[in-house]
This record gives structure tokens, sequence and C-alpha cells, in this order.
């Protein structure tokens, strides 16, 4: 695997975390912009990596197909990396190298009959003999009295500059998204999210079971249920903070089957619900183990937030 391969992967990595890709996902044009991009470095790096195999090609026809075509993809990874800088917000200006490559490829294989440059028209020629899969020889004229140009190109030389030039400027994502990332992550780190569900949470349960069975404690089912909804409901509200709720499937799994039996015990210490005292314990012990299930995934995300990403 090429360095262009892990710069590729790595982004991915970033944009397909849980918060990241949910927000991306409302623009859903940005968000295919940002995949077809990053599928495109990917697909045309492995024509990059396969072009060394064509050298022993020579037959004149077949070397004018691969020059054309490795001009047309070194352009088209070019582009790729500027739109991934445009889908997220990131700044890329290629450099003067990339700039040259940009400019060889219209001349030989973009337009090479006709373009207008500094007010003249001018015109490209491959000389035929000197065509090979690495390079050939580059006729430009101008219109007026400017001097023709001669210039020689090879490939391969082409792909080595792109090949460092693109790996800083995908590395320039990578560093502006991790910024980001740990931006976010200290944001919120001092709030860690198991502090949300206070030491003295098992207590609360063991009298909400105590009210199931017993009529004389029937009275502390209330309060105590009532301070196990505000732990749930808070979770909730700091993830919003944090733009991850509704983002990781886990918790919405637990958040749904929370709510069935949380709501049917508020109704039954209220005296509006007809199910009895054992019901009402399984339902107390189902929350429990729904809520155990949250906690663990809040210190999963407070040992996520306090590392490097």
């Amino acid at each position: 695997m090429t360095k262009i391969h892990d710069l590729e992967d790595r982004i991915r990595d970033f944009i397909n975390s849980g918060r990241r890709q949910s927000n991306s996902l409302r623009d859903s044009a940005t968000w295919n912009k940002l995949c077809s991009s990053l599928d495109l470095i990917g697909d045309t790096q492995i024509a990059i990596d396969a072009y060394p195999q064509l050298f022993s090609m020579k037959e004149q026809g077949v070397s004018y197909l691969i020059v054309y075509g490795i001009l047309q993809t070194l352009l088209l990874q070019q582009d790729a990396a500027k739109h991934i800088g445009d889908a997220l917000n990131i700044k890329v200006k290629l450099s003067k190298d990339l700039e040259e490559i940009r400019v060889i490829r219209n001349n030989a294989a973009g337009h090479p009959s006709y373009q207008r440059e500094n007010g003249l028209s001018k015109s490209s020629f491959i000389t035929r003999m000197s065509i090979s899969p690495t390079g050939f020889e580059l006729m430009t004229v101008y219109s007026g009295d400017k001097e023709y140009e001669m210039r020689h190109v090879a490939i391969p030389s082409l792909i080595e500059k792109q090949q460092v030039y693109l790996g800083e400027i995908l590395s320039k994502v990578i560093a502006e998204l991790e910024k980001q990332e740990m931006e976010h992550r200290a944001m919120h780190n001092d709030k860690k999210l198991v502090d949300i569900f206070p030491p003295t949470i098992s207590y609360h349960f063991s009298k909400i079971y105590e009210a199931t069975y017993s009529r004389d404690s029937f009275f502390l089912g209330t309060p105590n249920l009532t301070i196990i909804a505000k732990c749930v409901e808070s979770f909730k509200d700091e993830l919003s903070i944090r733009d991850e709720w509704g983002v990781y499937e886990s918790i919405d799994y637990h958040y749904e089957l929370i709510d069935y039996p949380l709501k049917r015990l508020e109704s039954y210490f209220k005296g509006n619900d007809s199910i009895n005292e054992k019901d009402a314990y399984i339902y107390a012990s189902f929350l429990s183990a729904q809520l155990k299930s949250i906690q663990e995934i809040a210190k999963e995300l407070d040992e996520e937030y306090a590392s490097a990403p």
C-alpha cells in the first residue's frame, strides 16, 4: 500500500466517525462529493501504481493511449484532492509543480489544438517519433512573433512530483481534521458522562424495587424513579450539546428499550397503570439493566474524549 492509500484511509477514518458522519450527511451533496473524491483518490492511485507495468509496450498507438490516460489520471487525482478540501472547508492550494503538470496535460492531452495564453493563441504537438509509455517531446507554437517551444516530458518524473505534493495536501487535510477533533474533545473533556449517573444510583433502584413489593414503601417509587429519569434525560442532553445524540445505534437501541418501562413505572407509581407488583418489579429490573449498558457506553465515550484522535 502506498502512502497515498494510507492517507486516504486516514481521512476516511475521520469522516466515518459517528459525529462527523452524522453531521455531514445533513448535506447530501457535500457528502457525496467527499465520498466520490476519496474514491477517486484511491482509484487513480491504483492506476498510477500499475503504470510501470506498461513500460515495455512500444507500439505507437498503445503509447498514445498510455500517455493520454496517465496524464488524465494525474489531473483527476489533483481535482479530487481539491474537492476533498472544499467538502471539508479546508483550503487546498496546488503547488507550482502540480500546476505545471496541469499545464502539460492541457497542452498535450487536454486542449492541444487551440488555447489562449497572455493574449496569444497557442497549439501544441506531441512529436510522434518521440512518444513512448514513459514520455515524449512536446512542441508548442504561438501566434505573433513569440518563439515556439520544445520540451521533453518525462512522465515518471511528473508522477514522482505529484506523489510528493499530493501527499503534502492530504497530510494537511488530516492535520486539520485532527485539530478540529482535538478542539471538540477539549471543549467537552472536563465534563465526564459517567458523572451524570450518581454513585447512589443502585440505592435509588433498591428503593424502586422496595416500592414495587411493599405498599408501605410505595411512596418511595416516584421520587427515586424521577432521579433515574433525570439521569437518562441529562445524558441525552449532554450528547445533544456535543452533536452526538442520534449518532450511535447502540445508544438509540438502549434508549428505545428504556422508554417503555420508564413510562409504565411512572404511570404505575402515580396509580394510573393496572400492572401488578411483579410486573412493576420486572420493569424496574429491565430498566436497571439498560441503564447499566448506557453507563458502560458513557465510560467508553469518556475514554475516547480523553485520548488522541
